[in-house]
């Protein structure tokens, strides 16, 4: 077994090997680089998560409804305002789901154009002449 020690060293000499030759700044790009990923990563999950319980919630609410107007139908009493209150509760998740569909949607097309600029980077744009300051001069022939 490698004494504490040599292997303190060790990696002292990796670190300074990396400076000399100049990876160390890559390694801390591609670090960074993968922490931003894990970060969209991470936060796309949330939302999702947060879409799947906007969902159970939907879910529930339209069960309560339906029990309010199939008792209705069997000719129970039924307070209107719980009836309007469940409707108001559908109307409100249905827009939370809509809108982080939306963001998760809008999330996900914003990380295809990160890759897809750093797979296909720009080239130089196109060199555009104004035809109008163009003069034609006849070569002198020798």
């Amino acid at each position: 077994m490698r004494n504490f020690n040599d292997v303190i060293n060790s990696v002292d000499e990796a670190i300074n090997n990396a400076k000399k030759n100049g990876s160390i700044d890559e390694v801390i790009n591609k670090t960074k680089e993968y922490a931003k990923k894990s970060a969209q990563a991470i936060e796309i999950s949330r939302k999702r998560i947060e879409l799947l319980d906007t969902k159970t919630k939907l879910a529930k609410a339209y069960e309560k409804y339906g029990k309010q107007q199939f008792a209705l139908y069997e000719g129970k009493e039924v307070n209107q305002d719980e009836i309007n209150a469940s409707c108001e509760e559908i109307v409100m998740l249905k827009s939370q789901s809509e809108f982080l569909e939306a963001e998760i949607e809008a999330f996900k097309e914003a990380i295809a154009a990160q890759v897809d600029a750093k797979m296909n980077p720009k080239k130089d744009e196109d060199v555009v002449v104004d035809e109008s300051n163009i003069e034609v001069v006849e070569a002198e022939s020798e």
